[in-house]
Formats: structure tokens, C-alpha cells, sequence
């Protein structure tokens, strides 16, 4: 988290845009820090987005409205349902001419892996893995530790949140749960 890869997916849909490609902007259903319909980092950037369910009758939908588009872009792919087939879905879209852009945390705040993040990681043609910064020693932070009231807690594996509920942490700073 706090990375600016949802900045960063914002920027390249804008990019083909101006490039006059037709695109689309899939965001799931459950994630509603900012807004009911818009992609919005944590600067305020935003970008209009079709919500989408996270189960396999989402996917049904994001194919059938994204055949109409040249760019798709996903954001928070982790959100996804480990079985629900979006790896595959934005494979075969890409397959197919598509260009396709995702973001996606690859770990959460345990450290663990997302399995769906893990698998479009082996389906991408390039991947750009970004960091943040460390809130305790300012090195390049690759964890988002869970904090509620100032202090480092765990709970369900994903609970959506911005900066009062993580913090970017580096290896030797992040506290294991």
C-alpha cells in the first residue's frame, strides 16, 4: 500500500486513452474508501470505473462489457476470490489483443502471499513492482502492516482501509503477525 500503483494504473489508462484506445476501468464491488464509481488514489487522483462483483458472475460481466474495449484496466486484483477465475479471464482478454492493465498488492498484512496475485504474475507479459516508504526508517517498504489506534494488530485477512487502518513498512520494520 501507499506504493502509487493505483496512481501508476490511472496513468497508463490515461495514456491510451490520449492514444485514442477505447478503455475501461473494472473496480471491485466491496471497495468503497472513496467512492461508489471512481478508481481514487490516495492523492485524490480519480477515474471513472465500472464496479464489478468478485466472484465468477463478475467475470461474466467484466468479459462481456470488456469485449467492447481495447485497454482494460483492474484495479486491487487481491480483492478477487481465489477461485473465481480472473487470472485466466484477463489472460484469455489479453490473448485476445487486449491490453491489460493490473493492479494488485501481492502480500497482505501477514506477509502471506495473494494466490490470485501470485497467478496474474505468472500470466503478465511485464510487471512493475513498485514500493513505498518505510513510516518507521524511510527504506523501501514491501509490507502493509495492519494498525489500529498507533498499533500493529491482526484480524480478517482483508479489511479495506487507507492510512488509518496501514502502514508501509520495510522488512525490518514490519512486525510479524
Amino acid at each position: 500500500m501507499f506504493s502509487g500503483k493505483t496512481s501508476r494504473l490511472i496513468e497508463l489508462l490515461e495514456r491510451e486513452r490520449f492514444a485514442g484506445r477505447k478503455v475501461i476501468l473494472f473496480k471491485p464491488e466491496m471497495d468503497k474508501r472513496y467512492s461508489e464509481n471512481m478508481v481514487k488514489t490516495h492523492k485524490g487522483i480519480e477515474l471513472d470505473a465500472t464496479i464489478v462483483k468478485t466472484n465468477s458472475s463478475g467475470i461474466k460481466a467484466l468479459i462481456n462489457v470488456a469485449s467492447d474495449y481495447d485497454v482494460i484496466g483492474v484495479d486491487e486484483a487481491q480483492f478477487w476470490d481465489e477461485n473465481s477465475g480472473i487470472e485466466e479471464a484477463l489472460n484469455n482478454l489479453a490473448s485476445s489483443k487486449k491490453i491489460v492493465y493490473v493492479s494488485t498488492l501481492n502480500k497482505d498484512y501477514k506477509g502471506r502471499p495473494f494466490s490470485v496475485s501470485e497467478n496474474l504474475l505468472a500470466y503478465a507479459d511485464t510487471i512493475h513492482s513498485l514500493t513505498a516508504v518505510c513510516t518507521k526508517c524511510g527504506e523501501d517498504a514491501v509490507f502493509s502492516q495492519r494498525m489500529i489506534d498507533g498499533v500493529e494488530e491482526s484480524g480478517p485477512r482483508i479489511v479495506i482501509g487507507g492510512k488509518e487502518a496501514y502502514q508501509p513498512r520495510c522488512r525490518n520494520c514490519f512486525v510479524v503477525q
